[in-house]
């Protein structure tokens, strides 16, 4: 299975996930102004702040060889008080065991604007889109399994850096997922997708997490540095982005 195949099933479990968020908030709808005071309403943050870091390897198989291998890591920065979030990603892509590149993202969310950078192989694209409003979920949330509720999901208990973590497995014909979740984050992640000819790989795991910590405001500011361009969109369009965060863990074919 190559890289398209796996961006179909992951495109796949979004569009599930977007539908059950988009039924959830229509089946029994109460009348508009019960609605918006409901709307307003948030889960109770499970920490103030949290600092979590991770590292994570991938490789791809093309008819049996190694033809694409990553390692990387992973900073998230989350207040959950004032509903804001950052993630710097690196990572190291070896093709055909020849050619290695450095990729770097960020993203940041400022309870209102999303910036997103990439920059993969010397490209940088840095975009900003004002989503008018917060999304959906909270900026701690990343896992949507717990609310895909699929069929054939195995649950089970474990613990990662002594946090304790309810783990979500789901067993396909197309491969094998696995999700350790504490308080809604990602703490650890293996996914095998495709046949073994043609598997894609990717392991994560938490190497660090701070709670509570000071974080540096400047972190959900935007470089000065970088000029970004203004994505425009329709409101049915950002009510459409807003269902599903950028941040959210279903895949090893994006960053977010």
């Amino acid at each position: 299975m190559n890289r398209k195949g796996v961006g179909l099933i992951i495109a796949g479990l979004l569009l599930m996930l977007a539908v059950a968020r988009i039924f959830k908030s229509t089946k029994g709808q109460p009348p508009p102004e019960s609605r918006n005071a409901a709307q307003t309403t948030r889960p109770r943050p499970p920490f103030r702040t949290a600092v979590v870091e991770l590292t994570f390897r991938g490789r791809s198989l093309n008819q049996g060889e190694e033809y694409l291998t990553e390692t990387g890591r992973r900073i998230e920065y989350i207040d959950a008080l004032t509903g804001r979030r950052r993630e710097d990603l690196e990572r190291e892509v070896t093709t055909l065991a020849q050619r290695a590149s450095t990729d770097r993202f960020t993203l940041i969310f400022d309870g209102r604007k999303l910036y997103t950078v990439r920059n993969e192989g010397g490209n940088e694209v840095a975009l900003v889109t004002d989503l008018g409003e917060g999304f959906d979920s909270p900026v701690w949330l990343d896992a949507p399994m717990e609310e895909l509720k699929l069929p054939g999901i195995k649950i089970e208990e474990d613990e990662v850096l002594g946090r304790p973590c309810q783990v979500y497995t789901l067993s396909t014909t197309t491969g094998l997922q696995k999700y350790w979740v504490w308080n809604g984050l990602t703490l650890r992640s293996e996914r095998h997708l495709g046949p073994a000819s043609d598997v894609n790989e990717s392991w994560e795991e938490a190497v660090r997490i701070e709670e509570d910590t000071a974080i540096d405001p400047g972190r959900f500011l935007p470089s000065a540095d970088v000029t970004f361009q203004l994505v425009t969109e329709t409101p049915t369009e950002q009510q459409s982005h807003r269902t599903i965060a950028p941040w959210q863990r279903l895949g090893p074919e994006k960053p977010f």
